[in-house]
C-alpha cells in the first residue's frame, strides 16, 4: 500500500482535562495534565513521558482495569490531504505512538501497594513493542520508580537516562491526589 503523504505532524507536547472524580473542592477548575514527547534537541535531553492508556472496552475512570501503561514516543497528526483519499478513511484526530511496558498484574504488590510494572522483551527485530493509538486514549501521566533492589544504584542511571536503563519499576499511585485516587 502507498502511503499518500510524505510528511506528517509532529508535536512535542499536550495539555488535557482530566476526568473529573466528583469529589474535587473547586467545582469551577477543571484539574490537567500534561505529557511531553521531545527528542534530543540542541544539547537538550529528550523526554518521553509514561502514561496510562485506555485499552479495551471494561476500562474506567478509577483504578487500572482495562488500561497498558506505556511510554510516549512521537505525537502527531496526518496532513489534510489525506483525508478521504484513502478507504478506509484515515482518521482527523491526533495520534500518538506509545512503546508498551508488559500488561500489569491484577493486584499491586503487597508491601507498599504500588504495582510493578516491567519493560516488554523485544520482538526478535529488537524493537519494543508498541503501537499507534489515538490521543484521545491517554487517560493521564504515570510516574514510574526504578525497582533499586538491593544492589547499589549504578552510576550511569541519571534522571535523563533511567527509564531507558532500568528494566523494573514501581507505578507511584502517591504522586498526586489524582494519581491517589486513580492508579490502584
Amino acid at each position: 500500500m502507498d502511503i499518500p503523504f510524505s510528511h506528517i505532524d509532529i508535536y512535542y507536547g499536550f495539555k488535557f482535562c482530566l476526568d473529573s472524580l466528583g469529589n474535587d473542592n473547586d467545582f469551577d477548575q477543571e484539574e490537567t495534565d500534561t505529557v511531553k514527547a521531545k527528542p534530543s534537541l540542541g544539547g537538550k535531553p529528550a523526554r518521553f513521558d509514561t502514561v496510562v492508556v485506555m485499552d479495551t472496552s471494561d476500562c474506567e475512570t478509577t483504578g487500572l482495569k482495562g488500561t497498558r501503561i506505556g511510554r510516549l514516543k512521537i505525537i502527531f497528526k496526518l496532513p489534510s490531504q489525506v483525508y478521504g483519499s484513502v478507504t478506509p478513511a484515515w482518521t482527523k484526530d491526533p495520534l500518538a505512538y506509545v512503546e508498551w511496558y508488559a500488561p500489569l498484574k491484577p493486584a499491586a504488590e503487597d508491601y507498599h501497594e504500588m504495582y510493578l510494572v516491567k519493560k516488554c522483551l523485544s520482538n526478535a527485530d529488537g524493537f519494543t513493542p508498541g503501537q499507534v493509538i489515538s490521543l484521545s486514549s491517554i487517560r493521564q501521566t504515570c510516574q514510574l520508580i526504578p525497582n533499586f533492589g538491593r544492589t547499589a544504584l549504578p552510576i550511569e542511571w541519571t534522571s535523563d537516562s533511567v527509564l531507558d536503563r532500568c528494566d523494573t519499576f514501581f507505578l507511584n499511585c502517591f504522586t498526586s491526589k489524582y494519581a491517589y485516587q486513580t492508579l490502584w
